[in-house]
């Protein structure tokens, strides 16, 4: 079964209320044609095996439903999974993921069961099958201890998400805190490097007085038999820098068995820890912030003999204990038989075949690690205070804010000081597993103390974030917001369509309206505020690169990009940018286009605050939500700019003191200015100093590339703007009404719209030109230059008919062309998709100008 596109949503999307959901859409061209006998195979496969039946008539349809179903199950039987039917018979199936690479095999491999039961060959096993998925579960998820943090995290608000080089970061901006395990920012390198050389964490402690194991440590066979002597048996052997009880040697009762335990422990290390054994149980103390919050008593694998199973044979049965998984998926680890275990079985007189009597506890291991098999008891109620100090102490000695304490003592409820026990080990990054998941005794939440000691309880890692969205105006928008916040006294990041902006640099340039950008901004560790444009193709394409955000602005909804990636109507590029109000916190405010319809009717959909703006203060949704005391910022007819919040009217300034608004002439600016006003106010901004950042504001083609930029070149005035759709256009044409003088339009249509949309861009310019030039874009996407000539030249004469036009294809040449024979003090327009690269070419003309050759 082939998937054309797989869709791996992120964050909010518009498919679920779940972020970690992949989309694939229903092609029935893409399922071979299946008969009767086939498609009872199939129903078959899914009834007696997952108890599964379907009652769709449609075949393809139902084969569709099932592979949607099977990937779930694949994954787990509790992930959503469901079919959704939008206008126009089009469906999508929608399916939950743990990770991206397990869930997209599953989507994968569910495919590829379907076709082998339909093509009558022998499909996957399907336990096989999920064993594979798991396998990569593991291998690209989070890891137990990893887990147990983030669920903390996510329990108190804090985002997650997943840095460079596999760190997770907790919060953002800069209250950000990455983890890497169970260990924090704040844990030290240098107290990880004495952690992890068990000699110095040795000399540490022993330098206060802490009980540790005598010992001494080697990298030369020739020094076995005198530490041997000056220690006495039994002894434990371990590499100096292993971990996970990896290549111990415990009793060791002779020189023999002490020199195999050493060349066994340098496959690790060069250098070999010996220490003579402390008898008792194992225990491990976990210390967060200098204090115990939890201890368990662990026990190395073992096995019960029944009087007629051999030792493999039970190790076999104990890992079908639901409980136990592969590495660390469950709470308990599955039994490995290795060379290892052969050797501790053949102390206890025992091979793999051997048959224990019944009753008869075999251990497995030297070494009680839960990654090997191990169990664990809870006994932190146990610990007796002492000892309790002690382990506390040691982690203060060796410097670590997280770490594991690990003792040998024949009671750990009697101090150590009586019962000869003694700290054998310190460790960084500790395992959580055992304490948040026993096999015996009370469960402890190990995630919430480390949580803690990142984050305050009244914080949440948060930065605020204002995301934009719309049709036209997102990016001036964006770029308006971002000024008026650095005003402010913030720091800040945003991204828009020309790039990713850090407190006032540009560190990348190019469209940067997606959700990777977002994560890039919210991830930097210097800002405390960012302003984030957010375009319909990262929506489709992943959802949103945030959680949730505090103010969310929609500029307005008008065709664009309509028949690409399945969004055919207006109504559908509505529902996809309705995506970044819905993902406002409850507390949060949208802020919705009164004047637009489709924006407008979004507060339906919405749980947040809602907030709307207005140029025209007679419009009817504006005067319904004012009469409801909703909050506002709109202009008055003398273009006098208001906030209503809280039965509270607020006189901000006259639309024409701000420069953007080309002193009041260029209406779809003061609409792209009023929810600044608003976002600022609500973001707690004082408004002497938003005013005056408004003021400030100077557009050109390095603040607002494309947006009204104007040049005066031999004499005629060029703007360079980024008008690219019919909403876009009209919308400059409204201000150049309100210009006088002659002025020639050099347009072109965008190859992947719609042949309506060029058509009416063509309408458009033969009402607000006297002259037109068509040009061609460098990339034409997908159309000849004599469709888009035939389809633009068609609005264009439906206007009027003897409208001149001339065809100059390349850009530069054309606005070369009109500057030199446009009459002086006109105007020269070029509409432009690609702004900055077109305000290059309008210098390079200008430049040609200046110095003649």
């Amino acid at each position: 079964m082939i998937f054309d596109d797989i869709r791996i949503m992120r964050g909010p999307n518009m498919w679920s209320g779940k972020h970690q959901v992949l989309a694939v859409k229903y092609e029935p061209s893409l399922y071979p044609e299946t008969g009767n006998a086939q498609y009872y195979g199939v129903t078959e496969y899914f009834r007696i095996h997952h108890g599964i039946e379907h009652s769709d008539t449609d075949v393809s349809r139902s084969l569709f439903r099932y592979t949607i179903r099977l990937a779930a199950l694949l994954q787990d039987r509790n992930f959503h999974h469901e079919i959704i039917d939008l206008p126009g018979d089009r469906s999508y199936g929608i399916v939950e993921y743990g990770t991206e690479e397990g869930g997209t095999a599953a989507l994968q491999t569910a495919g590829q069961i379907i076709s082998a039961l339909i093509t009558g060959v022998e499909p996957a096993s399907f336990l096989n099958a999920c064993a594979y998925i798991a396998s990569l579960n593991r291998k690209f998820g989070e890891g137990p201890s990893t887990s147990i943090i983030t669920q903390a995290a996510r329990r108190r608000n804090i985002p997650v998400s997943k840095g460079p080089a596999g760190y997770l970061i907790l919060g953002q901006g800069k209250h950000q805190q990455r983890i890497s395990a169970a260990m924090s920012p704040d844990t030290s390198s240098i107290a990880v490097n004495i952690a992890c050389n068990k000699a110095a964490t040795k000399e540490f402690l022993e330098s206060q007085y802490l009980p540790v194991p005598p010992g001494a440590h080697t990298d030369q066979v020739s020094d076995l038999e005198s530490i041997a002597e000056n220690l006495g048996f039994p002894l434990v052997t371990k590499p100096l820098t292993g971990n996970q009880g990896r290549n111990v040697t415990c009793s060791i009762s002779s020189i023999e068995e002490l020199t195999e335990g050493f060349l066994y422990a340098q496959e690790i290390s060069e250098k070999v820890i010996i220490e003579r054994e402390i008898a008792g149980a194992d225990y491990r103390l976990i210390i967060v912030g200098q204090q115990m919050i939890a201890a368990s008593k662990r026990s190395p694998a073992s096995v019960t003999g029944d009087g007629s199973s051999s030792v493999a044979e039970l190790v076999h049965q104990e890992n079908e204990n639901e409980l136990r998984g592969e590495g660390h998926e469950n709470r308990l680890t599955k039994i490995h038989l290795d060379a290892a275990t052969d050797a501790v079985l053949e102390k206890q007189g025992l091979s793999r075949i051997s048959v224990p009597a019944e009753g008869q506890r075999v251990v497995l291991r030297q070494t009680a690690n839960l990654s090997t098999g191990g169990t664990a008891e809870d006994v932190t109620d146990l610990v007796h205070p002492y000892n309790k100090m002690l382990a506390e102490k040691a982690a203060q000695i060796i410097g670590l804010d997280i770490c594991g304490i690990d003792i040998i003592a024949p009671d750990i409820s009697v101090p150590l000081s009586e019962n000869e026990g003694a700290i054998i080990e310190v460790n960084a990054a500790p395992g959580l597993r055992m304490h948040q998941y026993p096999l015996t005794g009370t469960p402890r939440e190990t995630g919430d103390p480390i949580v803690d000691l990142m984050f305050k309880k009244d914080q949440n890692g948060r930065i605020p974030i204002v995301a934009i969205t719309g049709t036209n105006g997102k990016t001036t928008t964006t770029r308006l917001m971002a000024h008026v916040a650095d005003s402010a006294g913030r720091t800040i990041g945003f991204s828009s369509t020309d790039g990713i902006y850090i407190g006032g640099h540009k560190i990348y340039g190019g469209d940067c309206s997606g959700p990777q950008s977002a994560r890039t901004i919210l991830q930097n560790p210097t800002i405390d505020f960012a302003v984030l444009e957010s375009a319909r193709g990262g929506i489709i394409r992943s959802g949103l690169g945030f959680d949730q955000c505090d103010i969310a602005i929609v500029t307005n909804v008008a065709a664009d990009h309509l028949g690409l990636k399945d969004i055919h109507t207006v109504e559908d590029l509505a529902f996809v940018k309705s995506v970044v109000p819905r993902a406002v916190h409850q507390d949060g405010w949208a802020i919705l286009n009164a004047g637009d319809e489709l924006a407008y009717a979004m507060k339906n959909q919405l749980k947040c605050n809602v907030a709307v703006f207005s140029s025209d203060d007679r419009h009817e949704n504006f005067v319904k939500h004012m009469e409801v005391g909703g909050t506002a910022v709109y202009t008055d007819p003398e273009q006098d700019i208001y906030i209503s919040h809280r039965q509270e009217k607020i006189y901000i300034c006259n639309a024409a003191e701000v420069p953007i608004t080309r002193k009041g002439k260029a209406g779809f600016m003061i609409e792209n200015l009023l929810p600044v006003v608003l976002a600022s106010y609500l973001s707690g901004f004082p408004l002497e100093g938003t005013v005056a950042a408004l003021k400030n504001f100077i557009p050109s083609g390095d603040t607002t590339p494309g947006r009204i930029n104007e040049l005066e070149i031999n004499g005629v005035n060029v703007i360079v703007d980024y008008a690219h759709n019919p909403h876009g256009l009209k919308a400059l044409a409204g201000y150049l009404k309100k210009i006088e003088g002659y002025k020639l339009g050099i347009i072109t249509g965008t190859g992947d719209r719609r042949e309506e949309d060029i058509i009416e861009f063509g309408r458009i310019a033969a009402s607000m030109y006297d002259e037109i030039i068509i040009r061609f874009d460098r990339d034409l996407r997908g159309r000849t230059e004599d469709s888009i000539v035939e389809l633009l030249t068609r609005g264009i004469h439906e206007v009027d008919p003897e409208k001149e036009y001339n065809i100059i294809p390349d850009t530069q040449t054309a606005i070369h062309h009109a500057v030199e024979h446009a009459p002086k003090g006109s105007y020269v327009v070029v509409c432009a998709d690609n702004a900055t690269y077109t305000l290059g070419l309008t210098r390079a003309v200008a430049e040609q100008f200046q110095n003649p050759a």
